[in-house]
């Protein structure tokens, strides 16, 4: 049913999540898997900005990595292979561009259920990615318990 599947991955508790039950579909289909690490940075640190910024694009870079390295990993560990991919850009429209590119049949994501004022201030990439995705999406939406921590998968 999935031949290639697309995990967008940050290293937070919702990614980490996502990672894991993305990795047990793509082992019970056999698919190829690709993960994503993006990096978001405002875009005056794009321009001349990022110079004066201390080297804050640099050091966001090497975040980054370390994540998607991390990912990597843990996948590795379950026996999957996977190709990274580390991309600068808008979250929404990286993964719809990289899932189009790499043939993807599932995008899978994390999520956590924002309250209150959260919900205001927060576009949420799989509300913009539930618009415009090339195919099916998964969203892993963390346990409400914060004690919980998704086992390395």
């Amino acid at each position: 049913m999935y031949a290639t599947i697309l995990l967008a991955y940050d290293g937070t508790r919702e990614s980490r999540l996502a990672l894991q039950e993305g990795a047990e579909i793509a082992e019970r289909f056999g698919a190829r898997t690709h993960l994503l690490a993006v990096i978001n940075l405002p875009t005056a640190l794009l321009g001349g900005e990022a110079l004066a910024a201390g080297g804050g694009m640099a050091r966001e870079v090497e975040r980054c990595q370390e994540v998607l390295n991390e990912g990597l990993e843990r996948l590795k560990a379950r026996g999957l292979e996977c190709v990274g991919h580390l991309e600068r850009g808008d979250p929404h429209e990286t993964i719809e561009r990289l899932a189009r590119e790499v043939h993807a049949d599932l995008i899978v994501l994390g999520y956590h259920r924002r309250s209150g004022f959260g919900k205001w201030w927060h576009t949420p990439t799989c509300t913009l990615l539930i618009d415009h995705t090339p195919t099916s999406l998964l969203v892993a939406i963390r346990d409400e318990n914060p004690e919980t921590e998704p086992q390395p998968p």
